[in-house]
This record gives structure tokens, sequence and C-alpha cells, in this order.
């Protein structure tokens, strides 16, 4: 549910025309990791350092402006259906672009089994970058059909040289496509 903290939020919308801060409902068409679009056809992003708080210096380090050295959250949630013995992955990566690049992956679950049934997931990911260090740490946490993603440091500490370079994007892998669909409820940044 979205409260004051919210920087940036997409929702599932199953309904055409409502742009970029909306993602349809996903019909996986191959096995292999894919970044989902959101209803304008580019890929679904957050953005952490561009948005409409005070820019901070155009290089780092920017020494505690906007999101330098201030903790922010990531959050996926949603739900899916698989039509046959299915693994489902979900993750969340830096950048803006539909490519997956594992090393990019700040938060992911495990591969976990949702065979011929219906779950819902949530995957949380508290994160604290700085323009010294130019890294982002943190730890994640959350659940897929009940089963507990492991709590611990990130999966990934990510360099990111700029501010302007805390864009995230959903990644998320089937290992059948028989029957399957998501929905993709909210994938939020927020304030800590």
């Amino acid at each position: 549910m979205p409260n004051q903290n919210i920087i940036e939020r997409l929702v599932g919308a199953n309904t055409p025309a409502q742009g970029s801060n909306a993602i349809p409902s996903i019909v996986p068409t191959g096995t292999s990791a894919f970044v989902p679009t959101n209803q304008a056809g580019t890929a679904a992003v957050v953005s952490v350092g561009t948005t409409q708080y005070a820019r901070g210096a155009a290089t780092a380090p920017s020494f505690g402006v906007n999101f330098d050295g201030f903790a922010f959250k990531l959050r996926i949630a949603g739900k899916v259906t698989t039509g046959a013995a299915c693994n489902v992955t979900v993750a969340i990566q830096t950048g803006s672009s539909t490519t997956v690049t594992a090393a990019n992956s700040v938060a992911t679950t495990a591969a976990t089994a949702v065979n011929t049934t219906s779950q819902n997931f949530l995957l949380e990911a508290v994160c604290l970058w700085d323009g010294v260090s130019q890294v982002i740490n943190g730890y994640q946490v959350g659940q897929i059909a009940n089963t507990a993603v492991t709590y611990g440091a990130l999966t990934h500490a990510v360099s990111v040289t700029t501010q302007a370079g805390l864009v995230f994007v959903p990644v998320l892998t089937f290992s059948a496509t028989t029957g399957a669909t998501m929905t993709i409820t909210e994938f939020v940044a927020e304030t800590v």
C-alpha cells in the first residue's frame, strides 16, 4: 500500500493506456531471465536518483544530497500462476534497459517451485549508496510461494558511480511457460 515515503511506484494493470507507471500482466514466452516492460513498452523502471528531490553534484562525491548516504527500500510484490512444474525466480537489478545482467542484481529469490498452482511473492531490498564508496550495499528479505528468501546481504554489491544511476528494474525467470502468468502488483522505491 502506498505511503508518504514513496519515491516512485509502478503497479500492475490489465487495462490499456495507463502508461509508464503500469505493468501489464506477464505471459512468459521463454525460459531465460527477462525484464518486464511497462504499458508504454519500455523497461519497467523505478528511479531513486533522478526523482523530484534536489539535484546533487554532477560528479561524485555529492555528500549527503538526495540519497547519498541515506537508506532507501525497493519492493516488488505480485502473484504467479503456472500450469506445469515450474520454478520461478524474482530479482531486482540496477539499470534501465531490458538487458539482463546477473552481476547487476541487487536482490533475488531462489528458483522456487510454483508447480501447477497460484502463489504470491514479495521481495524487499533495503539499500544504502554513497558517492564515496559508489557501491550499493544493504540486505534483502521476502518470500515466494511461502518459501522464505534467505535474509542476508544483497545478492551483489553493485557499483553505481552517480545518483542518477540509482535506477532499478525487475527481472523474472520461469523454468517452464505452460499456463504461466504473472501480475506484478507493485514495484516501488521508498525512503526508509
